[in-house]
């Protein structure tokens, strides 16, 4: 059954019934997305926000600028855009991407074989999306809208970080060894943990053919969409102790 009820491929949104997803047209909707993120990553996962970011109650850095912010808006709710913004994703089309520090993932991963690549890649980050409204029909239209995007603009390659819960690594070690073992990267686009934050995923011993319905249900929910779209995953885990996340 088709999600959305109406495309605008020229303007790329989306509409199905009260909910409407674009791109951020403006600095005030930037800054709605940048209170949502707080809202879910800071006060409701427990990340441990930056003096700034604790004072404005807005989860914001250095890469804001670079991205386009994508919203999901909820038409039916009153207040203003604040109140009405429900979803929100980054979007990083790379068109500088041989600036030092231009991607977010760069922090945590050697990216040079991507960067490398003559096509156009799009770095995704900070998916979140308000506790009401996290259901398959929020991201089914977040994810058709990322497709528009990428047929407009010629993307080849999407990545980012995503995260598992916690940074207890042995509570993910079988996860993170199966998704090792069977969804590694070609190597020649392969990215690499950095190598003073590098976490071993590897383990053969935890592996078996047979356990991958115990391996789909210890993911989290993200991971999980990628895993069934066909993502790869990158070599090494990494600690991320600012967001209490064990990301790939």
């Amino acid at each position: 059954m088709a999600i959305a009820e109406d495309y605008n491929f020229e303007s790329l949104n989306i509409i199905s019934g009260n909910l409407e997803v674009r791109l951020a047209e403006n600095s005030l909707e930037i800054d709605a997305a940048q209170a949502l993120r707080y809202k879910v990553f800071f006060e409701e996962m427990q990340a441990i926000p930056s003096t700034k970011q604790k004072k404005s109650k807005r989860d914001i850095d250095e890469f804001d600028h670079y991205f386009d912010h994508l919203l999901v808006v909820d038409h039916n709710k009153p207040g203003k855009v604040h109140d009405k913004v429900v979803g929100t994703y980054r979007l990083n089309g790379g068109s500088h991407k041989d600036k030092e520090n231009f991607f977010y993932t760069a922090e945590e991963y050697d990216l040079s074989k991507l960067i490398a690549l003559d096509g156009n890649i799009l770095e995704l980050g900070r998916s979140c999306v308000d506790l009401k409204y996290r259901n398959g029909k929020t991201m089914q239209l977040l994810w058709a809208f990322i497709a528009q995007y990428v047929v407009k603009y010629n993307i080849e390659i999407m990545f980012g970080c995503a995260s598992f819960p916690g940074i207890e690594v042995e509570k993910h070690k079988s996860a993170l060894a199966y998704l090792n073992k069977k969804y590694l990267a070609p190597a020649h686009i392969r990215p690499v943990a950095v190598k003073s934050r590098y976490i071993k995923m590897k383990d053969d011993e935890l592996i078996s053919d047979s356990n991958f319905k115990k391996f789909i249900s210890s993911i989290p929910p993200l991971v999980k969409g990628y895993i069934r779209l066909g993502a790869f995953v990158g070599d090494g885990a990494v600690i991320d102790y600012d967001f209490n996340t064990t990301d790939i």
